[in-house]
């Protein structure tokens, strides 16, 4: 053995213990493409590995720590791969280009591109195929060279299996997505596409009162206060409202006092009118006078009246709170409070826009309330908002009310919240999946 071969297999052993020692896969691929050179002379070394989608990328290049993907001898590199016979991931053997070889395929060869490329597959016998070594040299290697190369890049192979992952996701796609059982997949994954399903829409619910009454305030005045509390029962007649009465009750005296003296008056001008004919003359002006002081009296006796504002139906009070509403000006028919019968309820939804295609009157729904998110209540659709509202989410969206469509032991709580399901019509599971795409992009192109 002479000395010059003495010395490649020293330099043989020292790459294949730096291979051994590479704490990486990135520290890995450099050493390979660079440590190469103090054993085999050549211009450039590129690493190139399949993706996911099997195509074959760049991943290392000797002398560059960081790859560029737009650089033209990258792709270059890229697209020489993707022709069609130029290499064969079942290939064992190096495969050797020329420059003729190379310029014959109408790619943009960068300038100063070397003229002879070697091929060197790269196998692992756990693992299998990983990927292909391209070295690019002015000058064609010699036999003894690829010799060296195959044999480092089978220990390569080796040692880039122990970074390969191993039991995740992408592992367990790889290995469906290959061979026969990929097209098995695919086929499987296309007839799923045709199998009918029902389509539906998930949207937030509350239970609500249903024929609830609503307290307003028959009269302008403050409210002193709320004599009942959320959820308190409450029967016809009760007091529930107290306004100020201040104000009434000094209206009210005042009304009193000017019937008082139109009275008076009246009363002061029959006296007189036997003798005076211009008191006389003023004894139908004065009647008309209490007639109307009595009609205002009368109103501010209604108006003093409305201040205790009492229940006109039996049923639960539901007020948002108590201690916000002292003290709070009120106008006339401005809301209050609402009384409900518990057990007469109905479920609102607020249905975004985007899932207006599933509404349609008598459709099923189901009711998964959040204190009770296992069971569900079934539900049938009554009436639908004319067009869309913004909710407190500021969401677009159509207001729906369901109806309770079974006997239930326990009526829900006015108030709980929760998610409702809306059924519509059977569609294919292809268009259930991708509805909300196709729409933007009818929207988009414009049919």
């Amino acid at each position: 053995m002479n000395e010059s071969s003495s010395i490649k297999i020293a330099r043989l052993l020292t790459v294949e213990k730096k291979l051994r020692d590479a704490e990486s896969q990135v520290e890995l691929e450099f050493i390979f493409v660079n440590e190469l050179r103090s054993i085999v002379d050549y211009t450039f070394a590129f690493f190139l590995k399949p993706s996911q989608f099997r195509q074959l990328k760049v991943q290392s290049i000797s002398d560059l720590s960081v790859i560029d993907r737009t650089a033209p001898t990258v792709k270059f590199i890229e697209d020489l791969f993707k022709l069609k016979g130029l290499v064969d991931q079942n290939e064992t053997k190096e495969i050797d280009l020329n420059d003729q070889e190379i310029l014959s395929n109408n790619l943009n060869r960068p300038e100063n591109f070397p003229n002879h490329a070697l091929i060197v597959p790269i196998h692992s016998r756990l693992a299998g195929f990983q990927g292909y070594l391209l070295l690019v040299n002015a000058e064609k290697l010699n036999d003894s060279d690829k010799e060296i190369i195959s044999h480092i890049s089978s220990s390569f192979g080796h040692a880039l299996n122990i970074f390969m992952p191993r039991g995740t996701f992408g592992s367990f796609i790889r290995n469906i997505l290959s061979g026969w059982l990929k097209w098995l997949v695919i086929g499987i994954v296309v007839a799923c596409m045709f199998i009918p399903i029902q389509m539906s829409a998930l949207a937030p619910v509350e239970v609500i009162a249903k024929d609830a009454f609503i307290v307003t305030s028959p009269i302008q005045g403050v409210v002193e206060k709320v004599l009942v509390q959320t959820n308190d029962k409450v029967s016809k007649g009760d007091n529930i409202i107290k306004l100020d009465d201040i104000d009434h009750k000094n209206r009210y005296e005042i009304a009193l006092q000017e019937l008082e003296v139109a009275e008076a008056e009246l009363l002061r001008n029959k006296q007189s009118s036997f003798s005076n004919q211009a008191d006389k003359a003023k004894l139908i002006e004065l009647a008309t006078q209490v007639k109307l002081k009595k009609k205002e009296l009368d109103y501010a006796k209604d108006v003093l009246d409305y201040v205790l504002i009492q229940a006109e139906m039996s049923g639960i009070a539901i007020v948002e709170d108590n201690l916000d509403w002292q003290g709070r000006p009120v106008s006339l028919g401005e809301k209050i409070m609402t009384i409900a019968e518990p057990n007469n309820i109905e479920f609102l939804i607020n249905l975004q826009t985007k899932d207006s295609i599933v509404i349609k009157k008598d459709a099923p729904v189901k009711i998964f309330l959040d204190y009770d998110p296992l069971n569900s209540i079934s539900a049938k659709v009554n009436r639908i908002s004319y067009k869309p509202e913004l909710t407190v989410e500021n969401i677009l969206a159509y207001k729906v009310f369901a109806s309770i469509d079974e006997n239930l032991n326990e009526i829900p709580r006015i108030g709980l919240r929760g998610s409702a399901k809306i059924y519509g019509e059977e569609v294919s599971i292809f268009y259930y999946i991708f509805r909300v795409p196709l729409n933007i992009t009818r929207q988009f192109i414009g049919f």
